[in-house]
C-alpha cells in the first residue's frame, strides 16, 4: 500500500497522519446519522490530548464532522491504519497494534458519549454498535497486547 498516496486519497497531507485515528471515531459518531454535541467534545478533545490536530489537522476533522466520510474513505482509512500498524518505516514507527486497540476504546468513548443517563444506560445505539463491530474487524486488533490480556 502507498502511504503517502492513500493518505492523499483521504485529504491528509503526510505530515499530518495522526488525524487518521480519528477516522474510526468520526465514523462511530456518524453511525445515527448525526454527530450529538457530546460525540463533538469528545472527539475534538481526543484529538486536542492525543496532538492529532497538526498542522491542517484541525480541517480535516471539521470536513469529517460536517458531513459524513463516504463509507469507502472510512474503509480505506481503516486499511491504512491497519496497514501503518503491521509495517515500518518513518510514517508507519507511529504506529503499533496497540494504537489500534487504543482507537477501539477510543471509539467505545465516542458510541457512549452522547446516550448515557447518570451512567446508568450503555448510550450505544444499535447503529454504533455495528459500526463498532465495523472498525474492530477492519483494525484487526488481535495482536494488540492489551487486547490479548
Amino acid at each position: 500500500m502507498d502511504i503517502l498516496a492513500t493518505l492523499d486519497k483521504l485529504g491528509i497531507d503526510g505530515e499530518d497522519h495522526r488525524v487518521l485515528g480519528l477516522l474510526p471515531l468520526v465514523h462511530i459518531a456518524w453511525a445515527d446519522g448525526k454527530v450529538q454535541r457530546a460525540e463533538r467534545d469528545v472527539l475534538v478533545t481526543t484529538a486536542r490530548e492525543m496532538g492529532w490536530l497538526r498542522g491542517n489537522g484541525e480541517a480535516v476533522l471539521e470536513r469529517w464532522l460536517t458531513a459524513p466520510p463516504f463509507d469507502e474513505e472510512v474503509e480505506l482509512g481503516m486499511a491504512l491504519l491497519d496497514h501503518l500498524a503491521r509495517s515500518t518505516g518513518e510514517i508507519a514507527d507511529h504506529y503499533d497494534a496497540d494504537d489500534l486497540h487504543h482507537l477501539l476504546l477510543l471509539c467505545e468513548d465516542v458510541g457512549r458519549a452522547a446516550g448515557t443517563l447518570f451512567g446508568i444506560r450503555d448510550g450505544r445505539s444499535k447503529d454504533e454498535l455495528h459500526a463498532l463491530e465495523k472498525v474492530a474487524a477492519a483494525l484487526d486488533v488481535k495482536t494488540a497486547k492489551g487486547w490479548r490480556r
